[in-house]
């Protein structure tokens, strides 16, 4: 085959596969367009819609206080898979007995200064709102030596403010119980079910202020005396801390 006829076909493919190329570039630009727009119908700076003009209903100062694992038969079925986790477990006690003898303690803090709380369970109503949403939980470890105590918001916060939540957490509990902070938060904290309203129902409204805390492990000796013997203090510490952020004198 002469040259010429060489070279012109391989430029041929060549112009080819340019416009090709130029022609699939163009489609993945609008398909990424049509998707962008998809998106700004329904949220404006990662919030959607129905809650850009969201104001907070009248009414008294609220808190949520969450004692984890708490009535786990009666969770809906959507909650199902929560009945396999029961929580950890030390010194005699289960993690729910000892996260309700910390929430009652809290309870009577709060109230004591006019908030309104609600003890929930492990299911709260559907779309929850609070001021502030606390779900009070006890660690566990094969490993005894292991204690401290840590907190996390969730992933997706659409009020900015859960973050400010546990780093004040994270200073009071310290002051309160002298307990040393675990840097450990794990990706099932911040994704708490609770947490996660565009999957459950059963989860908190998406302006409520929030966060998940482990008050020690169960499983550590000098953590479980605090935690069983003086619920007072954890309590304590997580008043301390939502009179702060509340702006409330303790």
């Amino acid at each position: 085959m002469p040259k010429f006829l060489i070279y012109g076909a391989f430029i041929a493919l060549f112009l080819g596969f340019i416009a090709f190329a130029y022609a699939y570039q163009a489609q993945r630009f609008t398909d990424t367009e049509v998707g962008f727009e998809e998106i700004t119908q329904t949220e404006i700076n990662g919030l959607p819609l129905e809650f850009q003009n969201w104001e907070r209903p009248e009414g008294p100062l609220r808190v949520g206080v969450q004692v984890g694992h708490w009535q786990l038969e009666n969770v809906p079925e959507e909650l199902s898979g929560l009945r396999r986790t029961a929580g950890t477990q030390g010194g005699g006690k289960k993690e729910w007995e000892v996260a309700l003898a910390i929430a009652q303690e809290l309870q009577a803090l709060l109230e004591s200064k006019g908030v309104v709380v609600d003890l929930l369970p492990a299911t709260i109503p559907p779309r929850y709102f609070a001021d502030v949403f606390v779900s009070i939980h006890a660690d566990g470890s094969t490993d005894t030596r292991v204690s401290g105590f840590k907190a996390a918001a969730p992933w997706r916060d659409y009020t900015g403010k859960s973050q400010e939540l546990v780093s004040i957490f994270n200073e009071e509990y310290a002051k309160t119980t002298g307990m040393k902070q675990d840097s450990n938060i794990s990706r099932r904290m911040r994704g708490y079910y609770a947490f996660n309203w565009r999957r459950y129902e059963h989860s908190i409204h998406p302006m409520t202020v929030a966060m998940i805390v482990e008050t020690g492990f169960l499983t550590n000796p000098q953590d479980q005396r605090i935690l069983i013997n003086t619920p007072e203090r954890p309590a304590q510490g997580i008043a301390n801390t939502i009179f702060k952020f509340l702006d409330i004198n303790n």
